[in-house]
C-alpha cells in the first residue's frame, strides 16, 4: 500500500480521520433530526456516542482492509460531515456512505468528498467495487450516486430493519472500470447534433440508452416507448401515430425522441438523454432539431406531458417555453408552445 493521503485536499475541503475534538460537532449534526431522517443510526446521539465513536478510530492513519472509517469533512475549519468508508477484509470491495449538516446541503460538498474518497479507494487501494445501500425514499442520495457514476443494482422489499420497522433497500454499485469510464466520459457539448432515422438493423443501438434510475419517474426507457408504439391508443379521440429518432451527437448515440403528429398538434411523447451524456446541452440543441421540424411541416403549437415532482423535467421545458395549460392527462401536466 502506498503511502496514506490523508489529510486530503480538495479544491474546498479537507478530508481527515476525527480527532478527540471533534465529538461536539459529530453529535450535534448526527442528533439534527433532519439530517438522521434517512440514515441508520438511532436517536438520539448523544455526545458519549460520538466520543467513543471517535476514540475507536484513534490513531487511525489510512483507510484499512476490515475497518470501518468516518472520514471527516472539514471545510474553512469547520466540520460539515463524513464519508463513512466500510473496507472488506480482502480490501477488494467498499461500501459508502455520507453525512453532511444542513448548511452545508446543496453545494456539491458531499460530492466533492466522496468523489475524492472514491478515486482513492480505486486507483490507490485497488479496490474493484463500491456499493451504496439507502432507503428509496432518500432520493437526495440517491441522485448523488447517481453523479458519482454509481448505477442501480437491487430494489429489495422490506430488508432492512430500522427504528422499530422494516423499510425497503435500495443497492447501488459500480466497479473500478465503471468508475474510470464515468471520469473519462466526455463533458463538452458535442459539435454536431442530428436526429436519425431508427431502422430495423440500428433499433437495438437505441434500447441501450439508460437514464438514471431515479429519472425513471419521470421517462419511460426506450424499450417501453417501442411497446407503446405498437400499442398506441389515440389522443383527443384520434389514433396517435408515433414516429421516433435517434439523437446522435459527433456520430455517437445519446438519446431518444418519439412523438405524433396526429391532428389537433404534435404531442412530443417520449424524450430522454442518456445519462452518461446529460448536461452537455444535448437535451435543449435536440428539441430546437425538433421544434424547427415541426415548424417545417407547417405546425403552429407543438405539446407534451410531464410528472410534476422534484427532479422532474418541468424546469427544462418551462425555460424553452412551454406553457402548461391546467389540464392533466393520466396524471402528467400537459403543455403547450407557439412554433411562430
Amino acid at each position: 500500500m502506498s503511502q496514506s493521503p490523508y489529510p486530503m485536499r480538495t479544491e474546498r475541503l479537507t478530508l481527515r480521520f476525527p480527532r478527540a475534538d471533534d465529538a461536539p460537532a459529530l453529535a450535534a449534526y448526527r442528533n439534527d433530526p433532519e439530517v438522521a431522517a434517512l440514515q441508520d443510526w438511532e436517536l438520539p446521539y448523544t455526545e458519549e456516542r460520538a466520543r467513543d465513536l471517535v476514540a475507536r478510530l484513534g490513531g487511525v492513519s489510512d483507510l484499512e482492509n476490515g475497518g470501518r472509517h468516518q472520514v471527516m469533512i472539514e471545510q474553512d475549519g469547520q466540520i460539515v460531515g463524513d464519508v463513512f468508508v466500510g473496507l472488506h477484509e480482502h480490501g477488494g470491495i467498499a461500501d459508502l456512505g455520507f453525512t453532511l449538516v444542513r448548511s452545508a446541503q446543496g453545494q456539491g460538498i458531499a460530492h466533492e468528498a466522496a468523489s475524492a474518497v472514491v478515486g482513492d479507494l480505486v486507483e490507490r487501494l485497488g479496490v474493484h467495487r463500491v456499493v451504496a445501500e439507502l432507503s428509496p425514499r432518500n432520493l437526495a442520495s440517491a441522485r448523488l450516486l447517481e453523479r458519482l457514476g454509481m448505477t442501480f443494482e437491487a430494489h429489495t422489499r422490506r430488508s432492512f430493519w430500522w427504528r422499530g420497522e422494516w423499510d425497503d433497500n435500495l443497492v447501488y454499485s459500480m466497479s473500478g472500470e465503471e468508475w474510470r469510464a464515468w471520469r473519462g466520459r466526455t463533458l463538452t457539448p458535442p459539435t454536431e447534433l442530428r436526429l436519425v432515422e431508427i431502422t430495423d438493423d440500428t433499433f437495438r443501438t437505441w434500447t441501450s440508452m439508460d437514464v438514471h434510475h431515479t429519472q425513471l419517474r419521470f421517462v419511460a426507457t426506450v424499450e417501453q416507448s417501442f411497446v407503446d408504439a405498437v400499442f398506441h391508443g389515440t389522443r383527443y379521440g384520434v389514433p396517435l401515430v408515433p414516429e421516433f429518432r435517434g439523437i446522435e451527437a459527433d456520430g455517437e448515440p445519446v438519446g431518444f425522441l418519439m412523438w405524433s403528429e396526429a391532428k389537433p398538434r404534435p404531442y412530443l411523447w417520449r424524450f430522454l438523454v442518456d445519462r452518461r451524456h446529460q448536461g452537455r446541452g444535448i437535451g435543449r440543441r435536440a428539441l430546437e432539431l425538433w421544434v424547427r421540424a415541426m415548424r417545417d411541416h407547417g405546425h403552429t403549437e407543438a405539446e407534451t406531458s410531464w410528472v410534476q415532482s422534484k427532479g422532474g423535467p418541468e424546469p427544462f421545458y418551462l425555460s424553452f417555453g412551454f406553457v402548461p395549460t391546467g389540464e392533466y392527462d393520466d396524471g402528467e401536466a400537459l403543455a403547450r408552445m407557439g412554433l411562430r
